[in-house]
């Protein structure tokens, strides 16, 4: 069979596979919801509204660093892209994630930037480097969440060996060759991945956006009156995110993130809460999707007008 009929087909397997995980992820939740159904009424009664205006401007911050970043790639790149511009094209782009097939937060953000006069294969470049370095970070802080905590320790320990080893393998010429070989039967557009240092540098810039996801939902919890630790909160809500990530064809993790989240704060909290948790964090970030592109679209727009 040739490489062009096979990626096709391992793509549709994937996604089959993914949207199997994710019917599953939500069976469980539901299951959870409806045993533990009076521990999740009780907590959701005594809900703080007001303190979920807090954990959603925390996560704002989380995605805006995000964006920020994504522009600052454009501009490095040599193109025009005026943050504020980029900015709605970024939080426009975060709305395809709910789109089922997995790529189209890759799509939506490339392609607004492509109108915005980004050439193309820098717009897809740039986002793709986003994506990969985000949820590098990601792991980072995941290994980080896990060993300081103290909490299933031997994801921290394995994770941190496997970044090691990974970013030692892509330092080397030969293996860096093989690794961009490999990954391009994939995405021709791997080979523009950038070199070991920066992407190193990248991966960094992006923890501090997992450390305020994670602020934002341990606020989520306080509103639930539960308390977990930050560097505990940190690796749950790392884990979950990226377990949502990495299942493809699931629209937004739905499903997977709650299943995950709920699996690892359920050592911490009862299950009725955990799930509950779980649930109203999914709610605080569809929220910041929605407000980030409404508010990122109005301040370019006011912007445009100003400058005609």
């Amino acid at each position: 069979m040739s490489q062009s009929k096979r990626n096709p087909l391992l793509a549709k397997i994937a996604s089959a596979g993914g949207i199997l995980i994710g019917i599953a992820g939500i069976v469980f939740v539901i299951r959870t919801i409806v045993s533990k159904r009076h521990e999740v009424s009780d907590a959701f009664s005594h809900l703080n509204g007001i303190t979920l205006i807090a954990s959603l401007a925390l996560g704002l911050c989380a995605m805006t660093l995000i964006g920020y970043v994504w522009t600052r790639m454009l501009v490095l790149r040599g193109h025009h892209a005026p943050p504020r511009a980029a900015m709605a094209w970024y939080f426009a782009g975060q709305l395809g994630k709910y789109v089922p097939g997995g790529i189209w937060p890759i799509v939506g953000r490339a392609e607004l930037a492509t109108r915005g006069g980004v050439p193309r294969p820098d717009a897809y470049a740039a986002t793709g480097l986003s994506m990969v370095t985000t949820y590098l970070a990601a792991t980072v802080a995941i290994c980080a969440g896990s060993l300081l905590s103290w909490s299933y320790p031997l994801i921290g320990a394995l994770g941190a060996i496997s970044l090691v080893l990974g970013f030692l393998a892509f330092s080397n010429p030969l293996l860096r060759r093989k690794v961009l070989a490999l990954l391009t039967r994939i995405s021709p557009r791997a080979s523009g991945l950038t070199e070991p240092r920066k992407l190193f540098m990248l991966t960094l810039t992006h923890v501090p956006a997992w450390i305020l996801m994670s602020l934002s939902t341990s606020v989520t919890a306080s509103a639930f009156g539960a308390h977990i630790g930050i560097m505990h909160m940190l690796f749950i809500t790392s884990a979950s995110w990226l377990a949502g990530f990495v299942v493809v064809g699931v629209p937004g993790g739905i499903g997977v993130r709650e299943s995950v989240f709920t699996a690892l704060a359920g050592t911490a909290l009862t299950p009725g809460v955990a799930v509950s948790l779980a649930l109203a964090s999914r709610v605080v970030f569809i929220a910041v999707d929605l407000v980030g592109a409404l508010v990122s679209n109005i301040i370019a727009r006011t912007t445009k007008s100003a400058e005609a």
